[in-house]
């Protein structure tokens, strides 16, 4: 449970509106100091940069209060000093105050994109300050992350599809992306299944540990070119599935897309699965010469 919602509700906070006045209810029980989460996940991109661990009093003090925090060797397989860095042991939350945080970084250099690294800390803290029904620990699990470049997602790619599978004879196709001119963090892949029908793809980078992709509803060919008839109005169109997520990996350099494929009017194809993975120029030299 989120800190926000442990205040909520235990210093029932409860706004009462009449026609004259408001009233409010404040938390009147023990002093109990917490973190705000059990678990935290941090994408490490560089070793420059630190996260804070939010840590919560449920009650003021007329006094600082000192707090020591320790790992939990047992249930850490992340090395300090190898895999991560807290700043300090010793943190204090000012007379008046109700929080403070605890600042950790990682080093992305001794973290492999495989790795399931994570570190159980416990704060240490008076027994009358524990809240047995939150306790005292938390968990922090690193994450390797690389950062978003579009040019990376430039360039020859091979596309392994079930739509190729399925409908074009193939296992798989080499296709070329290129930044679009107008949309930011948003690529162009050249006759992604049919020549003469492109199709964009939005790269969202706000969340690091969630890069996801978007795609708007686009046509990518013709029905007689994918089923020797006309369906329709003609079109084969191409849109993102509901429950589906597109995602990909700059550290990798792959991404994954789900489609849906429908005629207008007509109905759905079917939902599929897309994987670009980005080559060089001489292994796409090589498959234009070999085939795959």
């Amino acid at each position: 449970m989120n800190i926000r919602d442990i205040i909520l509700i235990t210093a029932g906070v409860a706004l009462i509106a009449t026609a004259c006045k408001t009233e409010y209810t404040t938390y009147n029980g023990d002093s109990y100091i917490m973190f705000s989460a059990e678990s935290h996940d941090i994408g490490i991109l560089d070793s420059e940069e630190w996260f804070s661990i939010p840590i919560t009093a449920t009650r003021t003090a007329n006094h600082d209060r000192t707090i020591g925090v320790e790992v939990v060797a047992e249930r850490s397989n992340a090395i300090e000093g190898l895999h991560y860095t807290l700043e300090t042991n010793t943190l204090r939350i000012p007379a008046g105050e109700l929080n403070t945080s605890l600042r950790i970084k990682g080093n992305p250099e001794n973290i492999s994109l495989t790795d399931s690294l994570g570190v159980a800390l416990r704060l240490v803290i008076d027994k009358e300050n524990i809240w047995d029904t939150y306790g005292t620990d938390t968990e922090i699990r690193l994450h390797k992350c690389c950062p978003t470049d579009i040019d990376m997602f430039t360039g020859y790619a091979k596309l392994t599809s079930s739509w190729i599978m399925q409908y074009m004879g193939a296992d798989a196709r080499l296709v070329t992306t290129h930044r679009s001119e107008e949309n930011t963090n948003t690529i162009v892949v050249k006759d992604m299944f049919y020549d003469g029908y492109d199709i964009s793809l939005e790269l969202h980078t706000d969340d690091r540990l969630n890069p996801t992709v978007e795609m708007p509803t686009q046509t990518i060919g013709t029905t007689g070119e994918a089923f020797g008839t006309i369906y329709g109005n003609g079109e084969l169109e191409m849109m993102t599935p509901t429950g589906y997520t597109s995602y990909y990996s700059s550290c990798e350099r792959f991404l994954v897309l789900y489609t849906t494929m429908f005629v207008d009017g007509v109905g759905t194809v079917g939902t599929y699965v897309n994987i670009f993975e980005w080559i060089s120029e001489d292994e796409a030299e090589r498959i234009l010469r070999e085939g795959f």
